[in-house]
């Protein structure tokens, strides 16, 4: 019994965590922890900053991004699992280094047999809430490949492909 209760107060708790909403750029770092929590991965950034990542909602389909200068305050916070964002992972030649500091961990990693590549997978929502994953193939050079985007619904991909 004592630990379905302390499985349903990690739950209750674990809905009551901020999306950093009411964070403004210029708070420290300890405001972001106060308000967001102990962050689910730290990845410094090349300026000497570093890139605070919150896996949130139902199975992490929504990963919020806390990006601080240096000097350990906050420039912003953004929801990065999004068509936006994806975007930009394919506008240029990007890294493994560089996509784990743009989306943060993925939902799951794995290694293709038909390539040989290695491929990293994003859950999230698009339109109206509907449940998505984007794949993106990594080489053994450790340079972004490509991307998918799959409905787990069915239906269209939306963006490029």
């Amino acid at each position: 019994m004592k630990r379905v209760l302390a499985f349903l107060l990690a739950m209750v708790l674990a809905g009551c965590v901020s999306d950093g909403r009411s964070l403004r750029p210029g708070d420290d770092a300890g405001a972001v922890r106060a308000e967001m929590g102990t962050p689910a991965l730290v990845v410094p950034l090349p300026d000497g900053g570093q890139a605070w990542f919150y896996p949130r909602g139902r199975v992490g389909r929504q990963t919020f991004r806390a990006e601080l200068a240096p000097d350990g305050k906050l420039r912003k916070v953004e929801q990065v699992l999004d068509e936006q964002h994806f975007d930009q992972v394919i506008a240029r030649k990007t890294t493994r280094e560089e996509l784990l500091r743009m989306l943060g961990p993925p939902a799951f990693q794995g290694r293709g047999s038909a390539k040989s590549e290695d491929y990293w997978e994003y859950t999230y929502y698009w339109g109206a809430q509907q449940p998505w994953l984007v794949r993106f193939g990594i080489d053994d050079q450790g340079l972004v490949t490509g991307q998918i985007r799959v409905s787990e619904m069915g239906g269209p991909a939306p963006g490029r492909m």
